[in-house]
This record gives C-alpha cells, structure tokens and sequence, in this order.
C-alpha cells in the first residue's frame, strides 16, 4: 500500500484517469480533496484512502489466474495514482 503525505494542496479536487484492462479504454473518476486538511497525518490519510479507492473503481480487478489480465490492472492501477500525483505537483503540492 502506498501512503501520501501531503504537505500543501491548492485542488478541490483530481481527475484519476487509467486505461480499463478489460475496454481498453480510458476510464475517469473525480477524487474531491477540498474538504481535507491534507497537511495533517489524518487528512494526508483520507487523501490516500479515497485515491485508493477511486483507482478500485476504476481498475476492475480481474482473475488472478489470468496473468495477463494481471498485468494490465497493475499498470491501470500505476497509471491511474500516476496521474493524481501529477495533479497534486501541477498544483504545487509537495509530497514527503
């Protein structure tokens, strides 16, 4: 599990965009951050968690016995936090 700690953030909110596996198409989903006080341990918490989730929502997770499938929703995961985390650095936020 990857942990964020967030010491600045200027968004209301991200757009996590990932290629589905399984459409191969693009997929978004809105990641609303402005309610959360980001520079503490807890906000930097709930940040990671509804990131976390918005990648579940948006990498469907397939068989596990299908590697190539396996694959793919790794890089859609990777893909999908890469972006938010581009959003936040586009944004100044700085990252610990």
């Amino acid at each position: 599990m990857k942990t964020i700690a967030i010491k600045t953030l200027a968004a209301t909110s991200l757009s996590l965009v990932a290629v589905a596996p399984a459409a191969a198409q693009e997929v978004r989903a809105t990641v609303h951050i402005g309610d959360l006080d980001v520079a503490s341990a807890a906000g930097a918490e709930a940040l990671n968690a509804r990131l976390l989730g918005s990648i579940d929502a948006v990498c469907e997770r397939p068989d596990l016995r299908n590697l190539k499938a396996v694959s793919a929703w790794e890089q859609c995961k990777d893909a999908a936090m890469s972006s938010a985390l581009e959003q936040l650095s586009a944004k100044g936020t700085t990252l610990g």
